[in-house]
């Protein structure tokens, strides 16, 4: 449960983090913070703006022309604000220091020197992130979380001092030595945080009420309190800077702090909002929230003012500003500036109406006050004008004398280490906010350095540090309305330097009472708890929620019970923030252990038909994968894995591969694994041995590994541990599926073009690719359709590798007809086309009303050379009136790509067929049918339809002004169209394939439109004998005398055609009603009917053919089969008499290896020799291959649901194989053709 840093809307090529680089094979966009338990908008409380609120503008930054008012206004108003904020931030420091500061300074040093701090922090930071910064209208400065860690090392400095003072008192109270007149301060409980009494006699501590936790300092003690607190300061500001600027520099901003878990994080900030409130009882009652000063807020002292009245106005202040805030109102920056304002206002108006007095008021604590102003008042005074330089002197005075106490520096660090980390992960979380809320794009190494360079300057000038905050590059864009001028932030820079310059800064403090300071902070303290402590219920794990309140808890208990009661010098040593920073690294290891060990969740392991690429494929390809599925499998393993989880893992591979080879033969296991790695975030050695393990026992099972790792760092490992060796690796699982997905195709077509061996198979083969591209079918439940359709709606593009095309205002349909093509999206992803598939898709249905939303295309790259059909959405519309059947059929081809290519798609396997009834067997041919094989003496036509359509293609492939086609033409325009729909044919394999055809029938090398149309009627009709057209008419006629009002349909068609005895499991029906009812009008006619039975003759004649290739098949194989038997004989006989192994020649076509004889023999041995269907043992027969190509060839082929025999493991080791009875039969081979081929 690391954190993870975000980064919202990329834009295409924008950078994420430099340690991780962004090319178009890793676009990825990391998950939100808020996933983990943080809000990546609301580290510190003041910070928790909504993102999607008022403060976008609904312009991301980009005014055209922001004018100078509103650049000037958005400075002003950030400065209010930002100055208010200072006043609180310099309070939380320096106002519970007030009663311990040195009184020979003058003037006093207090909160006005500490606004002062915070000014010089914004001045340099603003100037550095409008110099440099990747966005010049973030304004940098300091914020409250690196306050609190100032605030705890002052307490850390007075307390150090007054261990020291109390030792030295100690000792001169039991010397006797303590002089009358010398000067002494004891700090306490009540009364701006510490109580003072300097007439009291510093040796009798026990008359006061809080003697048991006063601090006693003396006068050199006091001397080194500022200078020792701004030293540490300093110190803490260069730690900061260095933790900045080193991260950066290393480019491990991301990686670095990701480290701290989550809920460490959320418990750390609970515990930061826990002291923030702790502060404002501070600031705004004089008392430390501690067990025993609670009853000490009922009581009244030496002030008037009861205690609990300006609390309970700050509780409600910070209350309702969060509560408005939250709900998101109003403006934040007009919220801010109202609840700013406002109760000022109405306070003054209610002083004013009492007749209250300034130094009543003072008197009585409602105001923030100094013990002494350094010119006649000695008790609550107001604040006067400062020497701006007065803190760089003291810095740098200090120095080179004895007024820095060093051995109160080492007891900060602890203070300074966690302050850097935890005001890193501040920076970092802001960084990712603005970038949304801004809508920019940042180098977050780069800001992370500029931070650092800055605070180290502002260090260097005693100023607090400078890191871009949020809150206010919200507030400058809604006002200045850009985020592209650096104006409001050098203005913002320039007037915070010239208050600093001025001194003035006192003057405002004295008009800002201490409840609306304390309720500013009030309003930073509940927004760390409630989102913290409430809304992390909603992002966390219980385990992890269950860890940010333990921490709170006992943040708590040690604040407010133990630490009091602790030795005094040890106090410092062991904050309360220490302490649970410790304990919830403990707490979440043991949540690591538990949840990892026992309670991860296992690896899981995806078959290939729920693990689709991005790759938009044509639907061939698409089926061919559904059947494969079961090829190849994804497992998935998440998180850190150490040795326990890479054990786990390696023992559930283990037993998934025992169990596919129990019930699986080896032609249907795995050939492909890939490991998905991607969200895998380290792995330590041990855990690598394991992978070791993994890489042998898939070599030994002859599987191919497949790593996809997103982690450098874990690639890195693995190359240097040469477990890439014998393996693919991608950077991506997309790119891994892809591969595998290529790799699977490209085995189905070296599998299917070993069935051409047979020349009448590779004759009904090629004569079925022209079929396809000639196809004019456009039935709505058909998948696809030939793209020669499209071609009069369309023209033709050529793109060479690297070419743009698909803008964002592109409503163009694009139809890949050759190449590769990557298409981006709107959300930085990005897929790839292949051969046969449509892009751009979603610009042309949101145009036509088919598609809701924003198109989510935005541009698309050629990535090999490729030819492209280009159909304009003008086109599109104007097809879908004038032929409304083949636009019709376009949208919803559009439609059915557009779903089964969206994310998570799966692949429906291709379901088995139900054979238990005998109806999927062939039916043989009779009556009518078989009389029609007779004879041809009658021409049938093709339709008008037809005639009509493969005219517009004819008139497509011609030049400009000519009659005739070329040949070379023609064979190009086949090549490109068969490669459409997945052909691996050549140019020169089609042009020895048109010429075999005999289309040119006079031979001159050209075709005419005479000659085409011939062609075609050849290529999809046989013709009949003519004494049997009458009986065709009758019988046509009384078909439709059964129901005369109704249409012909294909359901009516299908009847008549079985009625006259065609063999229906053979031919495919909806290809010849889509065929011969070309105007898709769902009625077939007398003429078109007649041309389908041309067609059903024409299938006839191809199904009797394959019939007699299958039957030569198993002749062949029979053949085989005899020879082998009566080799296995002779080399029995031969065991005696070696000489006689060169009688044991084979023909060519038999094998040359007795191994895979044998082979043969054994699987013949498991099947009937006499049997109708292929099997294994047959295509090794006939086909010279090995076994496993031959099952792996059944398999793809055979259409039935087969039993298998289940083996042990004993069987398994004595080398017994699964018997698995599969064949095919003719049905299935003729399907093979039109699937695989």
């Amino acid at each position: 449960m690391a954190v993870s840093i975000v980064q919202h809307d990329i834009e295409e090529g924008a950078p994420i983090i430099d340690d991780y680089p962004f090319d178009n094979h890793t676009k990825k966009i990391l998950p939100d913070i808020s996933e983990n338990g943080s809000n990546s908008s609301n580290i510190n409380g003041v910070d928790a703006f909504h993102e999607n609120g008022e403060s976008h503008d609904d312009h991301h930054g980009h005014a055209a022309n922001p004018s100078y008012k509103s650049l000037i206004a958005s400075s002003v108003v950030c400065f209010i604000i930002y100055f208010v904020f200072c006043i609180v931030f310099s309070s939380v420091v320096w106002d519970p220091l007030n009663s311990s500061l040195d009184p020979n300074i003058n003037p006093p040093f207090g909160v006005a020197q500490g606004v002062g701090i915070n000014l010089m922090g914004i001045a340099v930071g603003s100037v550095f992130f409008a110099w440099k910064s990747g966005c010049k209208a973030i304004i940098a400065g300091p914020d409250l979380l690196p306050v609190v860690f100032f605030a705890e090392a002052g307490t850390s400095v007075v307390t150090y001092l007054a261990a020291s003072s109390a030792q030295a008192l100690r000792s001169a109270c039991a010397d006797g030595a303590v002089a009358d007149d010398a000067h002494h301060r004891f700090l306490g409980g009540g009364g701006g945080g510490y109580a003072a009494d300097a007439s009291a006699d510093p040796c009798d501590l026990f008359h006061r009420h809080l003697a048991g936790d006063e601090l006693y300092l003396d006068e050199t003690s006091i001397s080194k309190v500022v200078p020792t607190t701004l030293v540490a300061m300093m110190i803490g500001n260069l730690v900061t800077a260095m933790v900045f600027y080193g991260l950066g520099k290393a480019k491990n901003t991301a990686s670095v702090i990701g480290c701290i878990p989550a809920s460490v994080v959320a418990g750390f900030l609970t515990c930061i909002g826990y002291k923030v409130i702790k502060l404002a009882v501070l600031i705004t009652t004089g008392y430390s929230f501690k067990q025993k000063y609670i009853k000490n807020l009922g009581l009244d002292y030496w002030h008037q003012n009861d205690p609990w009245l300006p609390l309970t106005l700050a509780m409600v202040y910070g209350l309702a500003l969060y509560a408005f805030k939250h709900m998101h109102i109003i403006s934040t920056d007009k919220l801010i500036l109202a609840f700013i304002f406002g109760p000022l206002i109405l306070f003054f108006i209610m002083v004013a109406a009492t007749g209250t007095s300034m130094e009543y008021l003072r008197e009585t604590d409602w105001f923030l006050t100094q013990a002494r102003d350094g010119a006649g008042c000695t008790q609550n005074c107001a604040f006067v004008f400062v020497n701006f330089w007065q803190t760089l002197q003291t810095v740098y005075g200090a120095f080179g004398s004895n007024l820095v106490a060093w051995g109160a520096v080492p007891r900060c660090i602890p203070i300074f280490i966690m302050g850097a980390v935890m005001t890193s992960l501040d920076n970092m979380l802001k960084l990712t906010s603005s970038e949304k809320a801004l809508g920019i794009d940042l180098n977050y190494n780069q800001e992370m350095k500029l931070g650092g360079k800055a605070t180290m300057i502002s260090s260097f000038l005693a100023g607090s540090p400078a890191y871009g905050q949020t809150k206010f590059n919200v507030i400058n864009l809604s006002i200045a309305g850009t985020s592209e001028s650096s104006l409001p932030t050098l203005l913002l820079g320039g007037i915070c330097l010239l208050v600093f310059l001025s001194g003035a800064a006192g003057n405002i403090i004295n008009i800002m009472p201490r409840f609306l300071l304390g309720g500013l902070c009030v309003f930073a303290g509940v927004g760390f708890l409630y989102e913290n402590l409430w809304e992390g219920r909603k992002k966390m794990n219980r385990a992890s929620f269950a860890i940010v309140w333990i921490i709170f808890l006992v943040n708590f208990i040690w604040e407010f019970f133990v630490l009091q009661n602790l030795p005094k010098d040890i106090q410092p040593m062991v904050p309360g923030l220490l302490v649970v920073f410790v304990l919830g690294i403990v707490l979440s290891t043991f949540e690591f252990m538990f949840a990892f060990m026992h309670k991860a969740k296992d690896p899981s392991i995806r078959c290939g038909d729920v693990c689709c690429s991005s790759a938009v494929r044509s639907d061939k390809h698409d089926s061919q994968l559904a059947v494969m599925a079961g090829w190849f499998q994804v497992f998935k393993v998440d998180s850190f894995v150490f040795f326990g989880t890479a054990n786990t893992l390696y023992q559930q591979l283990k037993a998934h591969l025992a169990e596919q080879k129990a019930t699986l033969p080896k032609a249907e296991r795995t050939k492909y694994l890939i490991f998905d790695l991607t969200e895998v975030t380290g792995i330590d050695s041990s855990a690598r041995d394991v992978f070791y393990k993994v890489h042998r026992l898939l070599k030994s099972e002859g599987i191919n590994l497949v790593w996809a790792i997103t982690n450098p760092k874990v690639g890195e490992a693995f190359e240097d541990q040469g477990l890439y060796v014998g393996a693919i690796y991608f950077d991506s699982l997309d790119l891994a599926l892809r591969h595998v997905e290529d790799e699977l195709l490209r085995k189905a077509h070296h599998l299917s073009e070993k069935w051409l061996v047979n020349q009448t198979v590779r004759d009904i083969f090629q004569r079925q690719v022209l079929v396809n591209v000639f196809n004019i079918s456009v039935r709505a439940e058909e998948k696809s359709f030939a793209s020669s359709r499209l071609r009069p709606w369309s023209k033709i593009i050529t793109l060479s590798s690297g070419d743009e095309l698909c803008g964002d205002d592109d409503d163009n349909l694009y139809l890949l007809y050759s190449g590769e093509i990557q298409v981006q999206e709107r959300d930085g992803s990005h897929f790839d086309c292949f051969t046969g598939s449509f892009f751009n898709l979603d610009h042309v249905l949101v145009s036509v009303g088919a598609l809701a939303g924003l198109p989510a295309t935005i541009g698309a790259v050629a990535t090999k050379d490729s030819t492209v059909l280009v159909v304009s959405r003008k086109n599109f519309l104007l097809m879908q009136k004038q032929d409304s059947a083949l636009g019709q059929k376009l949208l919803l081809t559009l439609l059915a790509q557009k779903e089964a290519n969206r994310p998570g798609r799966t692949r429906t396997r291709v379901p088995y067929r139900d054979s238990s009834d005998g109806s999927d067997e062939p039916a043989p041919i009779h009556g009518v049918a078989r009389k029609l094989l007779a004879g041809d003496d009658y021409k049938i036509s093709l339709t008008d339809a037809q005639v009509e359509r493969f005219s517009e293609v004819f008139d497509l492939i011609v030049a400009p002004g000519e009659t005739e086609i070329p040949m070379d033409a023609f064979s190009r325009f086949v090549s490109m169209e068969a490669r459409l729909l997945g052909s691996t044919l050549s140019h020169e394999e089609f042009m020895e394939l048109i010429d075999k055809s005999g289309i040119d029938e006079d031979g001159d090398g050209s075709l005419t439109k005479e000659e085409f149309l011939t062609f075609l009627r050849g290529l999809f009709l046989a013709d009949i004998p003519s004494k049997e057209v009458e009986s065709l008419r009758q019988a046509y006629d009384e078909a439709v005398a059964v129901d005369p009002d109704a249409l012909m349909n294909e359901v009516r068609v299908e009847a008549l055609f079985k009625e006259l005895g065609f063999d229906m499991k053979s031919s495919n029906i909806g290809d010849i009603v889509g065929a011969i009812d070309a105007d898709n009008d769902g009625d077939v006619d007398y003429d078109e009917f007649l041309t389908g039975i041309g067609m059903m003759k024409k299938q006839t004649i191809l199904s009797k053919q394959l019939d007699t290739a299958f039957s030569n098949y198993m002749n062949q194989s029979k053949a085989a089969k005899r020879e082998l038997r009566r080799r296995s004989t002779l080399e029995s006989d031969s065991q005696a008499a070696p000489n006689r192994r060169s009688l044991l020649t084979l023909n060519k076509k038999a094998f040359q290896s007795m191994g895979k004889s044998r082979d043969i023999m054994e699987q013949a041995d498991l099947e009937d020799e006499e049997g109708v269907e292929l099997t294994a043992s047959d295509l090794m027969a006939f086909l010279n291959i090995e076994r496993d190509e031959a099952e792996e060839m059944v398999f793809l082929a055979d259409q039935d649901e087969v039993e298998v025999d289940r083996i042990d493991a004993v069987q398994e080791l004595t080398g017994i194989n699964l018997n698995c009875h599969r064949s095919i039969d003719r049905v299935e081979f003729q399907q093979l053709l039109r699937t695989w081929s």
